[in-house]
């Protein structure tokens, strides 16, 4: 058999991973116009080489199929990046020590935005973790920089849970109007001092925060340049970790599509990106939206292997005052990249039927919805076909055996968040459950099942092989407790799930997720084997060499 054309890369001398269940296991692979042409051993490889083909040593590293992160939220990694860290205060003087350093950097009345206080990625111990055991006040803030607002970003909500604390120094608080008379929104408090002026502390209990949007919108936003920019350094810290693709499937608003769309025409889009679209429509709306969105988003959407859009994320329930705000806020939409809405269930049914109807890939969080959800998407089927169109189940965190199997009847598909409800929280998760630790994300079940499934880091933090880790230790990072053991994923399980698994969910499970003859040349080559290494060895492990479409990014 006489080869085409000589490889443009030769991987040499590895222990390359294909997930190719026929040949699971290689020395060397060959890659030619983005694709791999050959796998196998070093002397296969030698018809493939002529004197312009660059081969790359391994010397025995590990080498897998690009992962792909299943819920992302990338344009968030890079937007961390804008505001200086509090993540290294230790007290108050340290955060005043930061912001003085900034004040030195603007002119004055020039505003400051810090990052939250608290160590990332879920900022658990603060305030405890600065000496004085309390939150800074208007005055603190004031010291540091009294010619300049001051604001101290709160978390997004998700990186833990509320209640959600922000500083503002007592200039912010004159330029944003807030006084003592000031009525605070649904699910915000205005910590007030004994003679009833504002401390400058706001308690924000709304899970998607409102306060940027309403107290203290006059605090700088992140601005489209930012978001341009924070894409490009995102791509680059998901890449570092072994990550070739991304889903999103919490859906984007047109802000934030509207940068990858910028970003991809200018070259600059190196991941493989599939994007659903996040509702900008009230339900009066929706009639005419929806099937407007499907003309171009139904099916597989629209787009070609770096950029497509596709599909719509519908929410369930939900706080009907915050969707409110949220929507009348746009098109700016915060650290959320998405429009938050509120749906009743016949909202939902009704939008469900539409876009099932129109061909619309629906994509729903069921964190705690998933048996309303179903009941919905059962009676939508029975009157359109949904199976084509592997509608999502995202934040699947917890089902029962029935309803796996109804899952699995519905051919629909599911994206999990492992270190939220496993590694960060997996002891409280089960308890809400009443002990039920085997429903909580039952990943081995769903394997059984053959539900397919992608796992997600949902940038909390933008590292998969924590993912990766906490399916298959299911350890709670506090106690060290695990929880549900029957549904630990064995490391070839989690690998799948982070490469074929989301290939899947992508509708690209022909085109990628192994490396085999005639698939993208989408890899990377690590410094630890995922099937052997300690667990603690793999979280924070940088790839040695990414690569989507034979291309280094």
């Amino acid at each position: 058999m006489s080869r085409p054309v000589a490889a443009d890369l030769v991987l040499d001398d590895g222990h390359i991973l294909t997930l190719d269940p026929r040949r699971p296991s290689v020395r060397a692979l060959a890659i030619a116009g983005g694709v791999v042409v050959a796998t196998g051993t070093s002397a296969d490889m030698r018809r493939w080489r002529d004197r312009r083909t660059r081969v790359i040593a391994l010397r025995g590293a590990t080498v897998v199929p690009g992962l792909v992160d299943a819920h992302a939220h990338l344009d968030r990694e890079g937007l961390k990046t804008i505001y200086p860290s509090l993540a290294r205060c230790r007290s108050i003087a340290d955060v005043q020590a930061v912001i003085r350093r900034a004040a030195a950097a603007r002119k004055p009345g020039e505003w400051i935005v810090t990052m939250p206080i608290g160590s990332p990625p879920f900022y658990q111990d603060a305030p405890g973790a600065l000496a004085e055991q309390r939150w800074p006040t208007r005055e603190d803030l004031d010291r540091a920089a009294p010619e300049h607002p001051v604001y101290v970003r709160g978390i997004w909500g998700y990186w833990n849970r509320p209640p959600v604390h922000s500083i503002a120094s007592s200039r912010a608080l004159a330029l944003a109007g807030v006084t003592r008379a000031t009525a605070a929104p649904k699910g915000v408090e205005i910590v007030k001092d004994a003679a009833g002026e504002p401390t400058g502390l706001f308690v924000e209990h709304n899970l998607i925060q409102v306060l940027e949007f309403t107290l203290m919108k006059a605090a700088p936003r992140f601005t489209h340049a930012d978001r341009l920019r924070a894409l490009r350094e995102s791509q680059r810290r998901y890449a570092m970790r072994g990550v070739t693709a991304v889903y999103e499937g919490h859906g984007l608003a047109p802000e934030v599509l509207s940068v990858y769309r910028e970003a991809h025409a200018a070259g600059d889009l190196a991941l493989r990106c599939t994007l659903a679209v996040s509702p900008t429509w009230t339900r009066a709306e929706a009639a005419r939206a929806i099937p407007d969105l499907a003309a171009w988003a139904g099916g597989r959407g629209l787009g070609d292997d770096r950029l497509r859009v596709g599909g719509v994320c519908l929410h369930y329930g939900g706080d009907a005052e915050v969707a409110r705000i949220l929507h009348a806020s746009q098109p700016y939409t915060g650290w959320a990249g998405f429009v938050e809405s509120a749906n009743d269930n016949g909202a939902y049914r009704a939008q469900a039927e539409l876009a099932a109807r129109h061909g619309l890939r629906v994509n729903t969080l069921v964190t705690r919805c998933l048996p309303e959800v179903l009941g919905v998407w059962e009676d939508v089927a029975t009157r359109h076909p949904i199976r084509e169109l592997r509608w999502v189940l995202v934040h699947l965190n917890a089902a029962t055996p029935e309803q796996l199997a109804r899952i699995r009847r519905l051919g629909a598909v599911a994206t999990t968040n492992p270190i939220s409800y496993l590694y960060r929280s997996a002891g409280d998760e089960a308890a809400r459950l009443g002990g039920a630790a085997d429903q909580l994300l039952p990943h081995r079940s769903l394997a059984r099942q053959r539900i397919p499934f992608g796992i997600a880091t949902d940038n909390k933090p933008a590292d998969p092989w924590v993912a990766f880790a906490a399916v298959v230790a299911r350890r709670d990072m506090r106690t060290g407790v695990v929880v549900g053991e029957r549904e630990r994923l064995t490391r070839a399980q989690a690998l799948a799930a982070l490469t074929t698994g989301g290939a899947w969910v992508t509708f690209a499970e022909r085109q990628r997720g192994r490396l085999a003859p005639g698939f993208a040349a989408d890899l990377a080559v690590l410094e630890h084997d995922p099937l052997t290494a300690p667990l603690e060895a793999l979280v924070g492990q940088t790839a040695r060499l990414t690569l989507v479409g034979g291309h280094e990014v």
